[in-house]
């Protein structure tokens, strides 16, 4: 009875351990060359913000640096929120992360088989070796001005503008008549 248990046990065993990788993100090993060539656009961003989107998190960027393709300075990004399914997890706010991202427009969609994640200073300069120095990303420039007519009326003559003053003026010295009348009773 004990030899079974043990097998039992053992055989159970073996299947946990050899069925936790099935779930794990499979992707093959790629060097930082071959993701950027896989890649659409190729950045370096703040996370701003993180959102749930069905089963994936859209992250709300700051883009500092264009190494490849057209980046808006402020974009989205859609990962898996799984990263047994190669997703970027809940990324810190706050933070600097390198970007790989396929895509022509936002949201752009990232994994971590095509390269995406913590942006150390290693990953930057393999990027930059492959990519070269890249480009700042700038903000938008504020939009130019523009002059708004309030009225399209000439003026008003000076008699209008001084007849309330004037008004002012009378009332102000009928009032001293009155106020004198009063104190000569």
């Amino acid at each position: 009875m004990r030899v079974l248990v043990a097998a039992f046990l053992a055989v159970s065993g073996l299947v946990l351990a050899t069925s936790a990788p099935a779930f794990a993100c499979k992707c093959q090993a790629a060097d930082i060359d071959q993701q950027a060539e896989r890649a659409d656009a190729v950045f370096l961003a703040t996370v701003e913000e993180v959102s749930e989107v069905g089963s994936r998190f859209e992250y709300s960027l700051t883009a500092t640096r264009a190494y490849k393709g057209v980046v808006d300075r402020t974009t989205t990004v859609r990962s898996n929120q799984a990263t047994a399914a190669c997703g970027l997890g809940n990324l810190e706010v706050g933070s600097d992360y390198l970007f790989l991202v396929t895509g022509d427009a936002p949201p752009f969609a990232a994994s971590t088989c095509g390269g995406s994640g913590p942006a150390t200073t290693a990953r930057i300069n393999q990027v930059e070796k492959a990519l070269g120095s890249g480009d700042a990303v700038n903000p938008p420039p504020p939009p130019a001005p523009t002059m708004t007519k309030v009225e399209e009326s000439a003026p008003a003559p000076v008699s209008r503008l001084a007849a309330p003053g004037g008004a002012l003026v009378l009332v102000g010295f009928l009032g001293l008549l009155v106020v004198g009348r009063l104190a000569r009773r």
